[in-house]
This record gives structure tokens, sequence and C-alpha cells, in this order.
């Protein structure tokens, strides 16, 4: 999901760079919502690699996949853009109807897998040092002809963060509620369940709801144990879509993240959050290149060290900070 928020970010410079470009977009299934949110998309076409490797002997596999061919070659294109780098969107680039000059992906240095290159004429230089988001502004600066310049911050103009929340909700109402992202894919990016509680005390007792989200059974559990243990206002949300969780999240005064899709979900649709960035001491999961430092809106909390710890008093002065509270 991050790589699919980082993407929609870079799209907004893009569609004001250029705004006579329209996009189609190949999207994971499980993501289908997230494109549409950007204005300049006109079709997304699912995907469903994850799924299909479990079951690539199927026959019901190979007529889904037969049936996306069928899909990314339903038009011509006038440029095609890889914008993760990896084997298994190589081979979707090589699929779309468009001649391999006219295709666009990081070069052989700074591809995340350095055979994806094969699969297009371009190549930008974007070293993987950079946040992900400065990545995809290089590589669609160079594909569409324009310069990426400044800083941008998810929905920062009026008009973008309008037509997004029209689409989701246009009933927005104002309750006084702070959202805890509180799981992750990796336990070395979580934070102690008693930290959230914690946490979500002292809201509860600044008259604040704590809504908790879950996605998987173990996240389920964990929501549920935070809940118990804050008690009073904190609510278990149903397992919701994404399309419901942008309607909980643009109506809340803010979010508490961890380094996850939907922390950076948040942070695009221009909501007051707070990254937790808890494995940012480890140089894969450096804050640095993941977390969402250019937004005036956000606040990242980090760990340089092992022995640094982040804590509940430093996550309430930057909700203070944010207005959260």
């Amino acid at each position: 999901m991050g790589d699919v928020i980082h993407m929609l970010s870079a799209l907004q410079e893009a569609r004001h760079a250029r705004p006579d470009i329209r996009f189609d977009w190949v999207c994971e299934e499980a993501f289908t919502d997230l494109p549409s949110l950007e204005p300049a998309v006109d079709r997304v076409i699912a995907v469903a690699v994850r799924r299909w490797r479990k079951s690539i002997f199927a026959g019901q596999t190979w007529q889904e996949i037969r049936q996306f061919v069928r899909e990314c070659r339903q038009r011509p294109y006038d440029l095609v853009i890889d914008a993760q780098g990896l084997l298994k969107t190589a081979w979707i680039t090589a699929l779309a109807r468009c001649p391999k000059r006219h295709r666009w992906g990081f070069d052989w240095p700074t591809s995340r897998e350095a055979l994806s290159r094969l699969s297009v004429g371009h190549g930008v230089h974007a070293p993987m040092d950079r946040h992900a988001i400065d990545r995809l502004r290089a590589l669609l600066g160079g594909a569409l002809g324009y310069t990426p310049s400044g800083p941008i911050s998810g929905l920062g103009r009026a008009e973008d963060r309008a037509a997004v929340f029209d689409r989701a909700d246009p009933q927005r109402s104002h309750g006084r509620s702070i959202i805890f992202f509180h799981g992750t894919t990796r336990h070395e990016k979580s934070w102690p369940i008693a930290e959230w509680i914690s946490l979500g005390s002292a809201f509860d007792r600044q008259g604040v709801e704590v809504l908790l989200p879950w996605g998987s059974a173990a996240e389920e559990a964990a929501a549920r144990a935070i809940a118990s243990g804050i008690g009073g206002r904190a609510r278990l949300l149903p397992r919701t879509s994404i399309q419901e969780l942008i309607r909980f999240i643009r109506q809340a005064n803010g979010v508490v993240g961890l380094d996850s899709g939907l922390m950076h979900l948040s942070v695009y649709l221009g909501v007051p959050t707070i990254a937790v960035m808890a494995a940012s001491h480890l140089e894969r999961f450096s804050a640095d290149r993941f977390a969402p430092l250019w937004a005036a809106h956000a606040r990242v909390l980090r760990r340089p060290t092992s022995a640094d710890a982040i804590t509940v008093d430093q996550v309430l002065a930057s909700s203070r900070d944010l207005g959260m509270i």
C-alpha cells in the first residue's frame, strides 16, 4: 500500500506540471480503491500477483491472467512507466502496447531489482537512499519532461483535498477522534501495546475518542487489548474497506501510526499525522527514506539507536503541536 500512496503524491505533481496527461494504473487488487483518489487516473486495472502465486497451476488463475493481459493490451499507450523497478512489474510493463523506446523505469543502479531494467527503454537515476516519493518524482519528471521542484505534502492544494473528500464522503462530520494505526507487517516496526494504552488513556482524558481499526486476526486481538486497556471512549472499528477507512481518517482530528501504508494514506489525505518510526534505528527501515519528512501536517518520531525509545510524552507533545488535542 505504501508504494501506491507514494505514487499518488508524485502523480499529483505530474498532473499540475502536465494538465493534459491521463493515466491508466495497474494496481494490486487489494488496493484498487486508492488510484481513483487521483483525478488524472482514468482507469484502474486490477492485478493479483500475490494471489496468483499461491495457485499458479489452477485453471481459474490462468483464466484471470489471460483476462488481465487482454485489459493491459486493450489500448495503445504513448508512454508506459514502471514505478517499482521489480521483476513482477517488468513483465507487466512489457505487456503494454507501447514501443520499448517509450517505456520508462529506473536505471540499472537504482532499480530495486536490476533485471527489471530490461523491460524499459529509458532509465532514470534515482538513488535508493532518497525518499520513496522523491524517487518517483524524478522518474515521472524524466518520463514526462518536467523538473520536479519544491515540497509536496500529499493533498497540499485545497482543490485536491476537496475533490477527494467529496468523493469519499460528502456528509463530513466533525467529531473529536484520533485513529491509532497500530498494526504493521514487521515486528521490528511495532510499538508496545502498553504504550498505546497509555497514549489512548491520555487522549481519553482530553475527551477525545480513540478509534482502533484492524485488518487481520492478530491486529484485531491487539486492538481489543488496547481498547480494553483504555476503556472510556476507545472504540474498536469493524473490519472496513479502504474507502470506509478514508471516511474515518478524514473525519478524525488526527492519526498516530506506525510505519505502514495506512499511516502514509493519512499523510496523503492531509490529516495531522504522527509517524511512530519504531524501527528507524535499523538502516533498512530508515525514517529518512520512508517517513513523511516533507509534510507540514506530519511529525516523525525516530529511534536513532536501539537504546532510544519513542515515549508517550513525545507523541503527546507532537499532537499538541499539530492541534490534534
